[in-house]
Formats: C-alpha cells, sequence, structure tokens
C-alpha cells in the first residue's frame, strides 16, 4: 500500500475561481483511483480585507475595482456564469459581496469538526446561487447545523473573535508559499498549484504527486 496524499486548498468564499476550481478538484479526486487515501485539506485566505461588513452589488463593486462601466463588469460576469454552467454549478451575477472575515472563521470551526471543506461549499452554494442573505447569521448557522455542526457553537464564534488567529495563519502561511492570491493548491506539500485549472490538469497533478509521495518507499 503506498502512503496518503495530502491535498492543501487555499481559498475564499467569494473566490469565484475557488468556486470553479474547488469543483474540478473534487471530481478530479473522486475520478482517481487513489481517491481512498487522499487527504484533502481547506486553509482560509481573506481576499479582501477592505471589504464592507455590510452587502454591496457585485457589479457595482467590481466596475469600481476595475475602472470600467458597470456594462463591462456584466459582461466579465457573464464569462464567469459561462464558465459555472459548464461545470454544473448556479451561478447569480447580482449578488451582494460583503466581507468573509465570519465566514472563514466558520471554515475554521468546520475544520475542528472534519467539515470544513463542506461548510465552505454550502457557503459558496448559497453565495453564488444568489442568496442575499448569506451574510447574515442565521444563514450561517443554518448552514452549518444542516451538516452537522452544533448550533450553539457556531453562534459563539459569530459573537466573540474566536478562529481569528486561525484565518491570520492560514493567510500567512500561503504568503509564505508564494501565494498572491487564491485558490492557491499544494499537493503532497510539494507541487503547487496557483489559480484554477481544469480538471484534467488536477487530476494529472494528483498522479504527479501519488507517484513523487510513493517515490521513496
Amino acid at each position: 500500500m503506498g502512503s496518503r496524499l495530502t491535498i492543501d486548498v487555499w481559498a475564499d468564499v467569494l473566490c469565484p475561481w475557488c468556486y470553479l476550481g474547488e469543483q474540478r478538484l473534487g471530481v478530479a479526486i473522486g475520478k482517481s483511483p487513489h481517491a481512498a487515501d487522499i487527504d484533502l485539506r481547506i486553509h482560509t485566505f481573506e481576499l479582501d480585507p477592505t471589504a464592507p461588513t455590510t452587502g454591496t452589488p457585485l457589479l457595482e463593486m467590481l466596475a469600481k475595482k476595475l475602472g470600467v462601466p458597470t456594462a463591462k463588469a456584466r459582461e466579465i460576469e457573464e464569462g464567469m456564469v459561462r464558465l459555472a454552467t459548464a461545470e454544473g454549478l448556479p451561478y447569480e451575477m447580482d449578488r451582494l459581496f460583503a466581507n468573509t472575515f465570519d465566514m472563514l472563521r466558520l471554515v475554521q470551526l468546520g475544520n475542528a469538526y472534519g467539515l470544513g471543506w463542506d461548510y465552505l461549499r454550502a457557503m459558496q452554494a448559497e453565495m453564488f446561487g444568489g442568496n442575499a442573505g448569506i451574510y447574515q447569521h442565521p444563514t450561517l448557522v443554518r448552514l452549518g447545523e444542516e451538516l452537522g455542526l452544533p448550533g450553539a457553537e457556531i453562534r459563539d464564534v459569530l459573537a466573540t473573535d474566536r478562529y481569528a488567529d486561525e484565518v491570520r495563519a492560514d493567510h500567512n502561511a500561503a504568503i509564505r508559499l508564494g501565494a498572491r492570491g487564491v485558490p492557491f493548491t499544494v499537493l503532497g506539500n510539494r507541487l503547487g498549484i496557483p489559480g484554477a485549472v481544469s480538471t484534467v490538469q488536477y487530476a494529472a497533478a494528483i498522479d504527479q504527486a501519488w507517484e513523487q509521495t510513493n517515490a521513496t518507499r
């Protein structure tokens, strides 16, 4: 039997490329002959610490950030819609943009229960599906409880600064590894993939990392 392969992924809830990349990686893992021997670990990476705590229309924010008309921002997002649709994912352009620090702290809580990846994906499904309430505590509590997390503990995290240090530590670890954005994926502690790649490329990387991990056995 070979060694287990660890795949570490850094992501932010609001990152559309993370949303796509995670889906592709998940498919690649599921199709891998080594799927049962792969440990997938999710790490948090806050893309925009200055994002407002109250929701702002995404297209309005994107147009301002890129210095383009709103029509151009919509055109850019339409391209993301096509990519998401090809992956079988919902993707609503007219969604809200806001700070995700609380969400990332909850992903860390999820990690403590072995559910960080699932919690992140559940948040993204609601966000990119267009749920305007995704940033609100009742929605975050509901999503966690549906995964089996204790509602009281979710509420406690949201009412305090628990896991703030873990979010910052994850971010700093990614920077030390050379990440300048997300998604950022590291396979077998040696093979890094910046950005989202195709399912085929993720599958090839898994095979390569598996061979490297077991080469010295």
